[in-house]
């Protein structure tokens, strides 16, 4: 930062002194007949007042060619949050706005190469208030448009149970008129893929209109092999290093079930829209309506060879050609209202309707070479709707301490069909589920420097109720739960150090997919059964955090009661067959640590991510009580260069250790991924090369054990790709609409996005 005030205020101090001593001597020297000795003075002080002259044009050149720079740090903690700088820092440079969120204190990529936190997972974003319904709307957001973001790590009281970090985007002035944004990409590995979407927006006074049609079409392979071996007849055996060897005694034996899935072409085709419009009623009101929706056919063939054992016998070989399809559409209002009354008081309020379709068909034709053959179509399908409502309203006690509180409402009601044909390969089944889930929070804060204080507390009751068509497929499950949920942070900050400690009481409802008990055919040896005994796991967080200019810090500790898990339990009618299901575990704790590192040395800046994660679970196997606590480690160092001319370059390293997760022991993986991006036309054009998985080294391993059962499972997928990425920006405006969807949990439960 330039420190120019200071440079003229000290030229103007020289200046002002010689004005001032010539003012002083002047009218003593008019006043009389100048003596030799007066002559003498004024000649002295005449000299005095040209030497002060030439000293003061000495010091404006000399000053007018230094810069001090100041150093202000990029991240502050407010509120609970972190609140990061993008405008005029570093991070206005980064080629999309993913790679901004992605190198936020405590946020990592993803799989898919979207944000997710450290500690909290996927995150819930928002852009000026309004939560981002379709992912697509952050990634063309151009980054010279962001002001700054705030990262949430320990969400407060006002966000629902299923939300373990969020992210508040805010840009700068809207601009008039109308913007257009068209991004097109390529991606090749084993087939193309594409993409395409067009973005307008029309901003005319106090009102705004925005559209957008898109259309992508992922291609790719995949290979997956599982490995299941487990006890009938004994307990006293012990694992050996594979699923097929194995030391036992007492007589035990040994079941194994292997299926190897190979789909040479998978592809999906996914299209998606919105519309909306937002009036301002007056410089402190604004209402608004938007429409989005998608449809997705995705069909995905593939070969199954799979096999079975008893001790060391074979006793089956199957072969088929199968095929998943998954078919699913989805339609979403949503309206909002926002206020300000007086200095004091604001207000906003949601509303969302929402419809939802989804189809996982799946056809069998599996030819068998001892038992019998399966030729048959199975196909679980549901449709949802969800209505709700929230209302949040800002009073300002005084500029140092605020209140909010408000209160929301969902609706929800599925209705699920699970059909065979022909109808002897399956029961059928059709339920309905519904649901009424009130909620009302409060959080006061206090900034009492260098201190602030969050407080705030959400109650929430939930009425749920499983009905099953016939009556007679299933007793109904009728379950109320009130529940309180408390929240606390407390923030320090002196200079550059800032420091935050904060608790969070939350819980976690089981999913429809997991309570519902139909049967849902997954391999030949492999059924998925739900369970309506699930009870809600409930988790107590405990987060600290630092940050030290460029260097930031988080560690955490989780305790969760009745925690929610998936297994996998032999048939006792076939020792071949094997139910997934979920249940409900005693307790689980875990905790993990995280720190980076960011600085930019002229044209390079590294970034430095390392961080531990270790889960501490216990379950019976093979007759006696085993803990699950390996921890696993993670590393990424991204290496940025800034070239002349608008090219930036990027080449990073990522490293994930072995550990367990769960029953599940995980096996390392690495890749190294390369980033080429050119800007044009003053960030008007874009263009990118990323090449992911450089030298195409991940691979998915995991090797689990539950009770008298292990389980393995091999994944490869199309992780190496060549992606290009064309994006053109005109009159880069941002959304006006600042609606806020308050049924995300509700639809994530029932399977929308």
């Amino acid at each position: 930062m330039n420190d120019d005030r200071t440079h003229n205020e000290r030229g103007g101090k020289i200046l002002l002194a010689s004005t001032l001593l010539l003012a002083m001597t002047s009218p003593m020297v008019a006043q009389t007949t100048p003596t030799t000795e007066q002559a003498s003075l004024q000649d002295s002080i005449q000299a005095m007042q040209k030497k002060l002259h030439q000293d003061s044009i000495m010091w404006e050149k000399q000053l007018a060619a230094v810069t001090i720079k100041g150093t202000r740090s990029q991240f502050r903690q407010k509120n609970g949050g972190i609140v990061a700088r993008i405008s005029g820092t570093s991070l206005e440079k980064e080629p999309t706005t993913t790679d901004v969120l992605c190198k936020l204190p405590g946020m990592l990529k993803d799989k898919d190469g979207k944000p997710v936190a450290f500690v909290g997972g996927t995150p819930e974003i928002y852009i000026n208030d309004r939560k981002v319904q379709d992912y697509s709307t952050v990634e063309n957001l151009p980054v010279t448009q962001i002001k700054e973001v705030k990262v949430i790590h320990h969400p407060g009281a006002e966000y629902g149970n299923n939300v373990g970090c969020v992210l508040l985007i805010t840009t700068k002035k809207n601009l008039e008129g109308l913007a257009i944004v068209e991004n097109s990409g390529a991606i090749f590995d084993s087939f193309v893929s594409n993409n395409h979407d067009l973005d307008l927006t029309y901003t005319q006074g106090k009102m705004t209109y925005y559209g957008k049609l898109g259309y992508a079409n992922w291609q790719g392979k995949w290979t997956e092999e599982d490995v299941t071996t487990h006890y009938i007849n004994g307990s006293n055996g012990s694992f050996g290093s594979n699923g097929s060897s194995n030391t036992l005694t007492n007589g035990a034996s040994t079941y194994l079930a292997s299926s190897t899935l190979d789909c040479k072409h998978n592809y999906n085709d996914h299209f998606y829209w919105s519309a909306g419009a937002d009036l301002a009623l007056s410089p402190s009101q604004t209402i608004g309506v938007k429409y989005d929706g998608y449809n997705i056919k995705q069909p995905m063939p593939f070969t199954m060879t799979s096999y079975s054992m008893t001790d060391d016998h074979v006793d089956d070989h199957v072969t088929g050609n199968n095929k998943f399809f998954h078919y699913d559409w989805q339609h979403h209002v949503n309206a909002f209202y926002q206020g300000k009354f007086g200095e004091k008081w604001k207000m906003n309020f949601f509303g969302d309707f929402v419809k939802l379709h989804t189809e996982k068909g799946q056809s069998v034709d599996e030819k068998s070479e001892q038992a019998e053959s399966n030729n048959f179509y199975l196909l679980p399908q549901s449709d949802g709707t969800v209505w709700g409502a929230k209302v949040r309203t800002n009073y300002e006690i005084s500029d140092k301490q605020n209140l909010m509180f408000g209160g929301e409402y969902n609706h929800v009601k599925s209705e699920s069909h699970t059909s065979y044909t022909p109808s002897d390969k399956g029961v059928a089944l059709h339920s309905i589920t519904k649901e009424d889930h009130v909620a009302a929070f409060a959080e006061y804060s206090l900034d009492f420097k260098p201190f602030s204080l969050r407080v705030g507390l959400r109650y929430e009751h939930v009425d749920s109720r499983l009905d099953y068509l016939p009556t007679t497929a299933g007793e109904p499950i009728h379950r109320t739960y009130d529940n309180l949920y408390p929240s606390l942070s407390l923030s320090h900050q002196v200079g550059r150090f800032s420091q935050s400690l904060s608790y969070r009481s939350s819980e976690t409802r089981p999913s429809f997919e997991e309570l519902n008990t139909g049967t849902v055919y997954a391999n030949r040896y492999l059924r998925q059964v739900g369970n309506n005994e699930l009870e809600p796991s409930k988790r107590h967080e405990l987060q600290y955090q630092a940050s030290y200019g460029d260097l930031f810090l988080q560690a955490s500790y989780t305790y969760v009661k009745n925690y929610i898990t998936s297994i996998i339990e032999p048939n006792a009618d076939d020792p071949q067959m094997n139910t997934l299901t979920w249940i409900n575990t005693d307790h689980c704790w875990n905790w993990g640590s995280f720190l980076g590192y960011r600085h930019r040395w002229g044209f390079y800046e590294p970034q430095v991510q390392a961080g531990i994660q270790q889960g501490f679970i216990k379950a019976v196997c093979l007759g006696e009580e085993k803990s699950f606590h390996k921890p696993y480690y993670i590393f990424s160092l991204f290496n940025g260069f800034h070239l002349p001319k608008g090219w930036y370059m990027n080449l990073s390293f990522s490293y994930r250790s072995s550990g367990t997760y769960e029953f599940v022991t995980i096996s390392s993986v690495h890749n190294f991924d390369f980033q080429l991006y050119k800007s044009f036309l003053k960030d008007k054009l874009s263009l990118s090369l990323n090449v992911s998985d450089l030298f195409n080294t991940i691979r998915h391993k995991t090797d689990g054990i539950y009770g008298n059962v292990r389980f393995q499972q091999r994944k490869w997928e199309d992780t190496r790709c060549l992606q290009f990425r064309l994006t053109y920006r005109f009159n880069q405006a941002k959304k006006q609409y600042r609606g806020e969807n308050t049924a995300a949990d509700a639809v994530g439960r029932l399977g929308g996005k």
